[in-house]
């Protein structure tokens, strides 16, 4: 009987052991991590953003439009057209040939008023009537080189609303054969609301921003403020034109693209960082993760105006400054790089 009693015993204690082994010395659950989203991010795929003084504006927000000027080239003569030298869409340079008329009738024409030209000067005609000759004869050598019709500058054919065969009148046909828009002299147009007037003004320098072309961003001066106002959509406004500092069609700018401009107001420098490394605890209170030599450590910041993707710190940075953020995706990074801000 006691050798009973031994062996429950025995059995009792081991299943004893066991249940306070693994329900009290199991590694805890996962349930009972603390978690930190630092860790998330300094173990996660992130990069460094090196801190460092920029200019920060105060901007004027407006929407523009690219233009250029345009050419609505029409016949000095009238005739008929025997060529089309261009097609639609087409790069031409200036002078270059568009279409021909038939010059015969003011080949003709030339001829004839060379002779009488000749003739009143060999015959001694009276002064008066020499000049009449010379007059006519410069008109038909005009006239002559009005047969062929020439580009007035470098562009695009927009619209060719002409054909070989076609008769054309210089009367009604003038402005409507052919559209060019150059491409050597864009610049933006844009309209500046009346209360916003007193801050626009001639030099006044400017960021042009196109979203189409992975938000790339190119400065330009304000060169003219219409001296008097107009009304669109029911508001009174001012139409400004921007000129670029740089040819914008070697970007991939073109004639009629929408475009975001901020004119700059006035400018400092300061510090912006990706929106993306800045962080908030339980308490509200902003932070970024700052980049030590034994790992990294919390610095709160006060933030300022946001610009786009990025933020104004207004304290709690300084410059060379490392802070630790998540990695971008590939389309935040284009966006980055549009803005001219890319992590190091």
């Amino acid at each position: 009987m006691k050798k009973w009693i031994v062996l429950i015993v025995i059995i009792v204690v081991v299943v004893a052991g066991f249940v306070w082994y693994f329900e009290f010395r199991k590694p805890a659950t996962s349930s009972t991590v603390s978690t930190n989203p630092d860790l998330e991010v300094i173990n996660g795929p992130h990069i460094n953003y090196t801190v460092s003084a920029t200019s920060i504006g105060n901007y004027l927000p407006l929407v523009g439009q690219v233009t250029s000027n345009v050419y609505n080239i029409g016949p000095y003569i009238s005739g008929q057209i025997t060529n089309v030298y261009v097609r639609q869409g087409q790069l031409i340079g200036m002078n270059q040939p568009l279409a021909k008329l038939n010059p015969t009738q003011y080949r003709l024409n030339y001829i004839q008023a060379l002779n009488n030209y000749y003739n009143a000067l060999l015959t001694r005609a009276a002064s008066s009537v020499i000049e009449q000759y010379r007059l006519a004869l410069q008109l038909a050598q005009e006239n002559l080189n009005y047969t062929t019709i020439t580009s007035p500058a470098t562009g695009f054919i927009q619209t060719l609303n002409v054909a070989t065969g076609d008769f054309v009148n210089a009367q009604t046909s003038s402005a409507n054969l052919i559209t060019i828009i150059q491409n050597t002299n864009m610049w933006v147009n844009a309209y500046v609301s009346e209360v916003d007037l007193a801050d626009v003004h001639v030099g006044q320098k400017a960021i042009i921003t196109f979203t189409q072309l992975n938000n790339l961003q190119l400065t330009g001066t304000v060169s003219f403020v219409q001296p008097f106002a107009t009304t669109q959509s029911g508001l009174t406004v001012i139409p400004i034109s921007i000129k670029f500092d740089k040819d914008p069609s070697k970007y991939g700018v073109v004639y009629g693209l929408d475009c975001n401009v901020n004119l700059i107001i006035s400018t400092s420098k300061g510090f912006l960082i990706p929106f993306q490394a800045v962080f908030t605890d339980q308490d509200g209170q902003r932070y970024v993760l700052l980049k030590t030599s034994s790992g990294y450590q919390r610095q709160p910041v006060v933030l300022g105006n946001r610009y786009g993707m990025m933020v104004q710190v207004t304290s709690g940075v300084k410059e060379g400054d490392i802070l630790i953020m998540k990695a971008l995706s590939q389309t935040q990074n284009n966006a980055f790089r549009g803005l001219g801000f890319v992590g190091r």
